[in-house]
């Protein structure tokens, strides 16, 4: 993807990865926002027997209409855009506002705070930082930093959904920070799904609260990650479902749709 275009310039053309990757967001928007409704009233008395099979439902008229507004060709423009800082490696440059993950950082920061600004006060957005000292894949203390959206439920704000991807990426040798590697299957295709479900929720209310996050370090070890999962599970967040976005339409990826992957993480 050698096109640097930005989000806001629509791409020449279209691939089936972009349809893919479309498809991609048009899933975990499926999933987020039925989720995201108010959970059925129990049941007087419990079902006989040991349940039964799930049943596909159609979409009601809410998700049709959002479903229709996921732009395939957004989403491929904000993959070309992420690839055009270089490289994102954890270990590069934070402060180049050109190239490296701090350039790439302040980008995917300036846009969910765009969106943030039409949700009407219900959508927040945050640089979550931390330095992590000498570990694993970590030569020398470094600032990791989680960029993060969230969504305010209206009715039942203490349910929380959390959709992630990953905007670290790597070159062959893991810790190589200085040539390219620009990452658009690993990871810009998850985080371009993850910003484009920012977009299309921002002006929609919601019943639970759904956290989109474009996180740092997974290549070198799920550090911002695990940073994030720390900091819900201080917070005393209930988690309902986590929906983690790698690879979106790469081939690599093994769910049903080869679109991405589902991860929980542990408390």
């Amino acid at each position: 993807m050698g096109n640097h275009e930005t989000a806001e310039d629509g791409p020449t053309r279209s691939s089936r990865r972009t349809f893919l990757t479309a498809s991609a967001a048009a899933t975990a928007a499926a999933v987020a926002t039925p989720l995201a409704a108010a959970p059925a009233a129990a049941a007087t008395t419990a079902p006989p027997g040991p349940g039964r099979p799930a049943r596909p439902q159609r979409p009601g008229r809410e998700l049709t209409a959002l479903l229709r507004e996921i732009d395939r060709r957004r989403i491929e423009a904000t993959v070309r855009r992420l690839a055009a800082f270089g490289t994102r490696h954890t270990l590069s440059s934070q402060t180049d506002p050109v190239r490296g993950i701090g350039a790439a950082r302040d980008w995917i920061h300036a846009q969910l705070s765009g969106y943030a600004a039409a949700s009407g006060g219900r959508m927040s957005v945050e640089l979550q930082s931390y330095v992590q000292q000498p570990a694993s894949r970590i030569p020398t203390a470094t600032t990791i930093t989680n960029v993060v959206a969230t969504l305010r439920g209206d009715v039942t704000p203490e349910r929380v959904y959390v959709i992630t991807g990953h905007y670290d990426s790597r070159a062959t040798d893991v810790m190589d920070a200085v040539s390219d590697a620009p990452g658009a299957d690993d990871d810009a295709s998850g985080v371009a799904v993850v910003m484009e479900l920012a977009r299309v929720l921002s002006t929609r209310r919601t019943e639970a609260t759904i956290v989109l996050a474009a996180v740092a370090a997974e290549e070198q070890g799920l550090y911002g990650s695990a940073y994030l999962a720390s900091q819900l599970k201080a917070a005393g967040v209930d988690v309902s479902l986590i929906f983690n976005l790698c690879g979106v339409a790469s081939g690599y990826s093994k769910s049903s749709f080869s679109l991405c992957r589902l991860s929980a993480l542990c408390w």
